[in-house]
């Protein structure tokens, strides 16, 4: 996916202090920061459940998030017009809305 392509240009080096890491297999539709890693994935399909109107949804800087809670991780998917682009933080991270906020301009820039 050539948007996704281009997403991996403009990622941050560190997300909140989180250092990137190496994903294997490598691909340019997957990133991760930290340990234990905060994974980003380009071209997810959007998710079931998904509302503008719904509480689970916020705009970030620009961005459209929404989130899914789940026992172990926090799911927070951007939807976007050309590939969504889903995060996933373990919940261990606190005050996860800095992630969403230091990703924006990375995600507006790269996938209108």
């Amino acid at each position: 996916m050539a948007a996704c392509a281009r997403l991996v240009n403009y990622l941050p080096a560190k997300l909140d202090g989180q250092h990137s890491r190496v994903v294997r297999p490598r691909s340019p539709l997957v990133h991760a920061w930290g340990s234990p890693p905060i994974v980003l994935r380009c071209g997810v399909p959007r998710p079931a459940g998904y509302d503008p109107a719904s509480p689970q949804t916020a705009s970030v800087n620009g961005v459209v998030w929404f989130q899914q809670v789940e026992p172990n991780d926090v799911r927070w998917t951007a939807i976007r017009r050309t590939a969504d682009v889903e995060l996933l933080v373990p919940r261990h991270y606190e005050a996860q809305g800095g992630f969403l906020v230091e990703l924006a301009g990375s995600l507006k820039r790269s996938l209108p």
